[in-house]
C-alpha cells in the first residue's frame, strides 16, 4: 500500500479489509502529486506500510517513535475538535493505513473527519547562492524534519498555567545580557531587562543557562510544540518530486486547544520562522496548504462529494470592548487627543477582521456530516511601517482547486518555482498582481475566488508576506487555526451575498459592521469572531513588563542600530523624533488608538493576547500511557486487577493557578467510565455520548460563593468544629433512602465527597509529596478569591495522591476511565463554573485480568471463549469484547488463557496435526502496537504492557494471529502450558469463523 494523506474506511472485520482500505484510499491522492511522493519517501525511509519487513523481522520504527507520525501520536483532545499533531511539517493523520489517529474530527472521537492535512510551506530568496536554481525554493511540508534522531526532538505536551510555562512571566529570573543588534528583532530586552518566555519547550537549553524548558509559555489547556528544521539530512535526502534544497530555517510549532466554553470548536497553529542560514534572506513567503475533507469514515470515497466554500468566513466587523479590558477609557481618565470625541470612551469598540476559507458536505450525509471545517488566519508578524513587510494582517495569494487540476488551470504547484510563483501572487513576466494566481481582491485584501462548481476533492493553498529582509537570528510568525462548526452547502453558499448586503446598509463605515446578525445565521462567522475575540485578549496593568508603551497609540518600539541614530515621525508627531540605539522610543504606524494602549492613570498597558479563564487542568492518572506500562519503576497503582480497575491521580489539578487570576479555584473532580466500546471504524477512542459519570467529588469548603463555609474565627455550633491540629470538620447531613433516616458525615478540611451517593474521598497518607524526604515541591498562586498580597503555597503529590476502585466491571474487557476537574470561577452573583474535558485514547484502555493460579501452578488452564465463533456481524458474537479492526490490530478479537501461574510461563497453540501455530509468553509485548518506548531521564523503557502485566496477572490473550503473520482458519487447536521447562497443563479449544 502506498503513502496516502487521506482517510479510509475500514469496512470488514477481517485481514483481507486492510487491502481493500487501502485501494479506496489510494485514489485521493493521485500518484503525480508532490505530497504522494513526499509521504511515500516517509513509508520507504523508514520501512512502514509497502516497506515494512516480513513478519517475524526487526522493526525499524515502532509507533510514537521519531518521528511523531506513524501510529498513534500527539493529538488534540481536549476541545471538540480532535487533530492530530506532527513535528513533519503538516498536522493531521497523514499515514490512516498506519494510525487509527484522527486527523481533524468532530464532535471529539466521532468517526467524523474535516481535515485530512494542513501543512506548512516557506519561500524565500537566497541572494547568496551560487547555483541558479538555489535562489528562489520552498520548504515544503515533509522537507521539514525534526533537527536530530535524538530523542529530545520529539512532541512536548503543556497547558496554559504548567510550571515553567507560565506566559508573560519571568519563571527563572533571568535577564539579557547582550545588547540588541539587530532593528528587526521588535521590542527585544536590552541589557539587564527580564527574559521571559525565552525557552521554547523543547528538550534543550534555548537560552544557554544550563536549565532545559524552563520558561516557556504555555497555551490552551493542551498544548503541543516541537522542533522543525529544513536543512537536516532527513530533509535533504527527502525522496520528492524535485531535489530539496534549504533556505537554513527553524520552526518552532506550537498546536493548541480550549476546553472552555466558546473556544472549543477551533484548534490553533502557530508558526515561529526563524532564519539560522547565517546569512540574509530575501522576500520571505509563508504558505499555508490545506486539503479539508469533510465526511464519515465509514463512507467511502466520503472526501469525493465536497464543495469549496473560499469566502466563508471573512469580513471586518465592530466588537465591544469588554467592560474589563482597561484600554475602554472614560474622558475622565485620559488626556485630550486630537480628534476624539472627549465626551466618548477612547476604545469603546475594535475592529476585527476575519480570513477564513472552508470546505463543506454537499448534502451533509444524511446528517451524519453536520459541520464546516474551516482553515482561518489569525495573526502573522507585520511592519506597521510598511517597509520591510505587509503593514497589516492579511493573505497575500489564495487558489482553491479539486486535486489533480494542472497548476496552470489553478491547480496544486508542483515544484518549488511554481509554488514560489503563487506565494508572492505576481506574474514573473510582468511583476504586476496577477488575479489568476492570488485571487485576493486588492481593495479589500479579501478572498474574491467563489465557490466551484463542481462538487469533488477540493484542496488550497493560501500565502502571507513577504518580509523583504529577514537577517540572521531574525523570525516571523503566522498563526493559523482550524475550527469545525454547524453548517450546510445550502445556506453557507450564500455569505458573500449576505456579507455584501450587510455592509451596503452599514452606510457611512462601509467596511465595518456589526456581526451579531451574520453570527447568527453562520456559525463559522461566530467561531472565526471567537477566535480573533480570543487571541486579541485584553490591555491590562503590569508595571514589570521591560517595554510598555509612553502615550495613546503608539504601538511599534523602535531601536537604532549600534552607533546609529534614526529621525522617524508617525501619524500624530508634528515633526520627527530621534531614536538612539540606547533605549526603546515608541511610535503609532498604524494610527489606530485600540492598539498601544495607553491611560492616564496607568501609563502604558500591556496587551494580554490568548487571555481566556480555564478550568483546572485534568490531573495525570495511572492510566497515561507514560504511567501504565509495564517496565515503569514507579507504577505503584497498576490500574488492571481480577474484576476490578483501580484509578488513581495526583493533585495536579489543585496545584495548578488559574493563568487569568492566578487563584486556585480548584474545586472538585468528577469520575468518568466508558464500557462496551466496539472501536467504531475510525474511532481513535471514546466519543462525547460514550462516557458515563461515576461521581462528583466536591472539596467540602467550597461554598457557592467561593468563601469557606467554617472560618476559624466564626465557627457554627452543631454544624462545624475544629480538631486537635486545627483544621475544620464539616457535618452534612445526607438522606439514606434504604433506612428512610439521615445521617451526619464527619469531612476534614481537603476531604471531598459525593453528594448523591455519600462517598468520600480522602488523600492517601501513605503517598508522600514529590521531593520527600526532603523538602516538598511546591507551586505558588493566590488564595480564592485574592488577587494581591501574599502568595500561598501547595504541595505537589505524584499519581496516588487520591484512587478509587471500580468493581463494575469483567475479566478481558477494555474500560476506558477519566478523571476531569472543575472550578469555581468569579465570585458573588457573578459564580460561573469550567471543567475540563474527559477523554482518552485506544492506548489508554485498560483490561481487568483474572487473578494467577497460586495453588495448581498451572495445572488447570481454561480457554474463553470456547468455542470461539467469528461471526461475522460484530454484536453477534459470544466474544463480546471484540473491537472493529483499524490499522493497529486488523483481527480487532482476541481469545484469552486463565488460569495461568505467577513468574515464567509459555503457551504453544498447535493444530490438532502437530503443526505449530503460534507461542506465547509471558513477557510477550500485548500493546505494543500502540504504545512507544518512554524514556525516564537518561534511560529508555519498553512502554507496552506485558502478558504477565503484574506478579498477580493470570490471563493472557491471542490476536489470533498466527506465527506466519496470518489470520487463522476454523478448526479444533490443541495447546500446551509450559511452567519452567515442564508442561504443566494440555487443553484444547473450537475456532469457529
Amino acid at each position: 500500500m502506498r503513502a496516502i494523506s487521506k482517510r479510509a474506511a475500514l469496512v470488514a472485520l477481517a485481514l483481507s479489509a486492510v487491502s481493500l482500505w487501502a485501494t479506496a484510499s489510494q485514489a485521493r491522492i493521485r500518484e503525480g502529486d508532490p505530497e504522494y511522493q513526499d509521504l511515500q519517501g516517509l513509508e520507504q525511509q523508514f520501512q512502514v506500510g509497502p516497506y515494512a519487513p516480513p513478519p517475524g523481522s526487526a522493526r525499524l520504527t515502532h509507533p510514537m517513535d521519531i518521528p511523531d507520525i506513524f501510529g498513534p501520536g500527539a493529538v488534540l483532545t481536549v476541545g471538540n475538535v480532535f487533530m492530530k499533531c506532527t513535528n513533519y511539517g503538516l498536522d493531521g493523520n497523514a499515514f490512516p493505513n498506519l494510525s487509527s489517529d484522527p486527523s481533524g474530527q468532530w464532535p471529539g472521537a466521532s468517526a467524523v473527519e474535516y481535515l485530512s492535512y494542513i501543512g506548512l510551506a516557506v519561500g524565500a530568496v537566497n541572494p547568496f547562492a551560487q547555483d541558479p536554481t538555489a535562489v528562489r525554493r520552498v520548504s515544503y511540508i515533509t522537507e521539514w524534519r525534526p533537527p536530530t534522531l535524538d530523542p529530545e526532538d520529539r512532541m512536548y505536551k503543556s497547558y496554559d498555567g504548567m510550571v515553567g510555562g507560565q506566559r508573560f512571566v519571568n519563571d527563572d529570573g533571568d535577564v539579557a545580557k547582550v545588547a540588541v543588534t539587530q532593528p528587526w528583532i521588535n521590542d527585544a530586552p536590552l541589557p539587564g531587562e527580564a527574559l521571559i518566555d525565552e525557552d521554547f519547550l523543547d528538550g534543550r537549553d534555548n537560552d544557554g543557562d544550563g536549565l532545559i524548558d524552563e520558561d516557556f509559555g504555555a497555551l490552551g489547556q493542551e498544548m503541543w510544540t516541537c522542533l522543525m528544521r529544513d536543512d537536516t539530512p532527513q530533509a535533504i535526502n527527502a525522496a520528492a518530486a524535485e531535489r530539496h534544497v534549504p533556505l537554513g530555517l527553524e520552526c518552532r510549532k506550537s498546536d493548541w486547544a480550549y476546553s472552555i466554553p466558546g473556544y472549543t470548536d477551533f484548534n490553533v497553529i502557530n508558526y515561529d520562522i526563524y532564519n539560522v542560514s547565517g546569512h540574509i534572506l530575501d522576500s520571505v513567503y509563508v504558505g499555508i496548504r490545506s486539503d479539508l475533507d469533510c465526511g464519515p469514515i465509514v463512507t467511502q470515497g466520503y472526501w469525493t462529494d465536497d464543495f469549496n466554500l473560499s469566502q466563508y468566513p471573512q469580513g471586518v466587523f465592530m466588537i465591544q470592548t469588554a467592560a474589563t479590558d482597561l484600554r475602554l477609557q472614560p474622558a475622565s481618565d485620559r488626556a485630550p487627543i486630537q480628534g476624539i470625541n472627549p465626551d466618548s470612551a477612547l476604545c469603546p469598540r475594535y475592529k476585527v477582521s476575519v480570513s477564513g476559507w472552508s470546505t463543506v458536505d454537499d448534502n451533509g450525509d444524511q446528517g451524519k456530516t453536520p459541520g464546516i471545517g474551516t482553515v482561518m488566519l489569525i495573526d502573522h508578524t507585520i511592519d506597521p511601517t510598511g517597509m520591510n513587510g505587509p503593514s497589516k494582517v492579511g493573505l497575500r495569494a489564495f487558489r482553491s482547486f479539486i486535486n489533480g487540476t494542472p497548476y496552470q488551470n489553478g491547480g496544486n504547484p508542483t515544484i518549488d518555482q511554481q509554488r514560489y510563483e503563487f506565494m508572492t501572487g505576481f506574474d514573473p513576466s510582468t511583476t504586476t498582481l496577477d488575479p489568476a494566481l492570488n485571487h485576493i481582491d486588492p481593495t479589500t485584501g479579501f478572498i474574491n475566488q467563489p465557490t466551484g462548481d463542481n462538487k469533488g476533492d477540493y484542496s488550497d493553498w493560501a500565502s502571507v508576506g513577504p518580509w523583504l529582509l529577514m537577517p540572521p537570528g531574525a523570525h516571523v510568525s503566522v498563526t493559523i487555526a482550524f475550527g469545525v462548526s454547524l453548517g450546510s452547502f445550502s445556506v453557507m453558499q450564500h455569505y458573500p451575498q449576505d456579507y455584501a448586503a450587510a455592509v451596503s446598509f452599514t452606510a457611512k463605515d462601509t467596511a465595518v459592521m456589526n456581526p451579531l446578525p451574520l453570527m447568527q445565521k453562520y456559525p463559522s462567522l461566530a467561531n472565526a469572531i471567537a477566535a480573533q475575540v480570543a487571541f486579541q485578549g485584553a490591555y491590562e496593568v503590569r508595571s514589570t513588563w521591560p517595554h510598555l508603551t509612553d502615550f495613546y497609540g503608539r504601538e511599534t518600539p523602535v531601536i537604532a542600530p549600534p552607533g546609529q541614530l534614526l529621525s522617524l515621525g508617525d501619524c500624530h508627531d508634528d515633526g520627527q523624533r530621534t531614536v538612539d540605539d540606547k533605549h526603546y522610543t515608541w511610535f503609532d504606524f498604524d494610527c489606530d488608538y485600540c492598539t498601544g494602549a495607553y491611560s492616564k492613570a496607568k501609563g502604558g498597558l500591556f496587551h494580554h493576547t490568548w487571555l481566556a479563564s480555564s478550568p483546572p487542568p485534568s490531573p495525570n492518572t495511572n492510566m497515561s500511557i507514560k504511567y501504565n506500562y509495564a517496565a515503569n519503576p514507579d507504577r505503584r497503582f497498576p490500574p488492571e486487577g481480577d474484576r476490578q480497575i483501580t484509578l488513581a491521580w495526583d493533585n495536579l489539578s489543585e496545584t495548578t493557578p488559574d493563568p487569568k487570576s492566578g487563584q486556585f479555584d480548584f474545586r472538585g473532580y468528577k469520575i468518568w467510565k466508558v464500557s462496551g466500546w466496539q472501536r467504531p471504524v475510525g474511532s481513535a477512542g471514546p466519543g462525547d455520548n460514550d462516557w458515563t459519570l461515576l461521581a462528583t467529588y466536591t472539596m467540602f469548603d467550597a461554598h457557592d460563593n467561593n468563601a469557606t463555609r467554617c472560618p476559624h474565627d466564626s465557627a457554627a455550633a452543631g454544624v462545624c468544629d475544629f480538631d486537635a491540629q486545627g483544621d475544620s470538620l464539616l457535618y452534612p447531613l445526607i438522606y439514606v433512602p434504604q433506612t428512610g433516616q439521615h445521617i451526619r458525615l464527619r469531612l476534614k478540611r481537603g476531604d471531598m465527597w459525593d453528594a448523591q451517593s455519600g462517598l468520600v474521598l480522602s488523600a492517601d497518607s501513605t503517598v508522600h509529596c514529590t521531593g520527600y524526604p526532603s523538602a516538598c515541591d511546591t507551586v505558588t498562586g493566590f488564595a480564592l478569591g485574592q488577587s494581591t498580597g501574599s502568595p500561598i503555597a501547595h504541595n505537589v503529590y505524584p499519581v496516588g495522591r487520591y484512587h478509587v476502585v471500580d468493581h463494575e466491571v469483567k475479566d478481558g474487557f477494555i474500560y476506558f476511565y477519566a478523571v476531569s476537574a472543575f472550578d469555581s470561577t468569579g465570585s458573588g452573583s457573578q459564580i460561573s463554573e469550567l471543567e475540563s474535558r474527559r477523554s482518552a485514547v485506544e492506548a489508554e484502555g485498560v483490561t481487568p485480568q483474572a487473578a494467577a493460579d497460586t495453588i495448581s501452578n498451572g495445572a488447570h488452564v481454561w480457554v474463553v471463549p470456547n468455542p470461539y465463533r467469528g461471526n461475522a456481524n460484530i454484536n453477534s458474537r459470544p466474544s463480546a469484547w471484540d473491537l472493529t479492526p483499524n490499522a493497529t490490530d486488523p483481527t480487532g478479537t482476541h481469545i484469552d488463557f486463565f488460569g495461568l501461574p505467577r513468574g515464567a510461563w509459555r503457551i504453544k497453540i498447535f493444530t490438532v496435526s502437530g503443526d505449530l501455530v503460534q507461542t506465547l509468553h509471558w513477557n510477550d509485548p500485548i500493546n505494543d502496537s500502540i504504545r512507544s518506548p518512554i524514556t525516564v531521564g537518561t534511560t529508555t523503557l519498553p512502554g507496552y504492557n506485558t502478558q504477565e502485566d503484574t506478579p498477580n496477572d493470570g490471563e493472557a490473550r491471542w490476536n489470533l494471529i498466527s506465527r506466519n503473520g496470518q489470520d487463522v482458519v476454523s478448526g479444533i487447536y490443541l495447546f500446551t502450558v509450559d511452567v519452567n521447562g515442564s508442561v504443566k497443563h494440555r487443553g484444547k479449544f473450537v475456532i469457529i469463523r
